[in-house]
């Protein structure tokens, strides 16, 4: 039964790693929502693209285009940056600046064509870039302050000819490569949010990591009581780490905030504090004390740490960790029955 015991505590700590993610994670889309920090993240994301940070640039004028105007309501202010759109298509991106070089930046010329039937000439209208867009591109290229976005539209230009559909086709390529670059920065920041949330949370709550992976090897009514929980929520926590995603009302976060914390009280893992010491008489005694407890307990401490570095990899991590230990142990159990049964049959016979 000793594999089968491990297992089972592996799942009560990967189980109380996700309601502790999810929790993480929720606080952490509401103040990051709070903050707008998706639209902050994507402005750096086109700032660092265009090479401008100025207040009349290149990115002024992209967000103050119709095309991407439209996302956000009031003006543009890159100072104050609670308004800002947290996402732009790159199709409007696109047409936003090219529009903002020069505009028009394409358009409708007669081309002859030959009709391979007649062998004549067909003349018929076709789209076409500006020479002044060219002309402006170079311009901008030539600039050092503007170089890194100029250079690289005077070669999608070369490399589109004279078609315009082919050219805002490599500018939406150059503007999503861009935004994964800003993607990644997000993802970054909210690790490290995630990782302070939930240092937070783990001393809040006293989640020590080491402290409940003794408590779960001791007890195995708690061990049973878990895994039977963790059984019952794998299928409803499908995409937990959705929960709280941009684009919900704040009310809905502050009440899915609440419903995993209520999750967590619910489970009975051992976490918590334990009650003051009674004969400490004034704050400063008891306060004294309590910091003496902690102090003297280093082990905790440094399970508060691995309880935050869990937290901080996210709950569809540890939801995806759930879903294989489950399937390990779905496997274990009935060799471990089998054997129990062969055991009793040969010990009868």
């Amino acid at each position: 039964m000793f594999g089968s015991s491990v297992l089972d505590v592996a799942i009560g700590v990967v189980f109380l790693f996700l309601l502790l993610s999810v929790f993480a994670t929720t606080i952490n889309e509401l103040i990051f929502s709070l903050m707008n920090m998706r639209g902050k993240v994507l402005l750096l994301g086109m700032q660092t693209l265009l090479s401008d940070k100025t207040t009349a640039g290149l990115v002024s004028k992209v967000y103050n285009h119709g095309q991407v105007f439209g996302l956000f309501r009031g003006e543009f202010d890159q100072n104050r940056r609670g308004n800002l759109p947290s996402y732009v298509p790159s199709e409007n991106f696109a047409v936003a600046l090219l529009d903002s070089v020069a505009s028009p930046y394409s358009e409708i010329r007669p081309r002859a064509v030959l009709d391979a039937v007649a062998g004549g000439a067909e003349v018929r209208p076709v789209a076409v870039i500006t020479q002044e867009f060219k002309v402006a591109a170079a311009r901008l290229a030539a600039d050092a302050d503007t170089e890194k976005a100029g250079k690289p539209l005077v070669s999608m230009i070369a490399r589109a000819g004279d078609d315009p559909v082919k050219l805002q086709t490599s500018v939406e390529a150059w503007y999503d490569s861009g935004m994964d670059r800003a993607s990644g920065w997000y993802k970054y920041r909210t690790q490290w949010a995630l990782f302070w949330i939930g240092l937070l949370i783990a001393v809040s709550m006293n989640a020590d990591t080491i402290g409940i992976v003794r408590q779960l090897s001791k007890d195995s009514t708690l061990r049973q009581t878990i895994v039977a929980a963790a059984q019952a929520g794998k299928d409803s926590r499908d995409g937990a780490g959705e929960r709280g995603e941009s684009g919900e009302p704040i009310e809905q976060r502050i009440k899915a905030a609440r419903e995993s914390f209520s999750d967590i009280s619910d489970l009975g893992v051992p976490i918590g504090w334990p009650p003051g010491d009674p004969s400490a008489k004034s704050r400063g005694e008891k306060f004294t004390r309590c910091l003496d407890w902690i102090v003297g307990r280093p082990s905790m401490m440094f399970g508060w740490v691995l309880t935050a570095i869990a937290i901080s990899l996210g709950a569809p991590f540890w939801f995806d960790a759930l879903n294989k230990i489950m399937v390990v142990r779905s496997t274990v159990k009935p060799r471990e029955k089998s054997h129990d049964e062969g055991s009793k049959d040969k010990t009868d016979s």
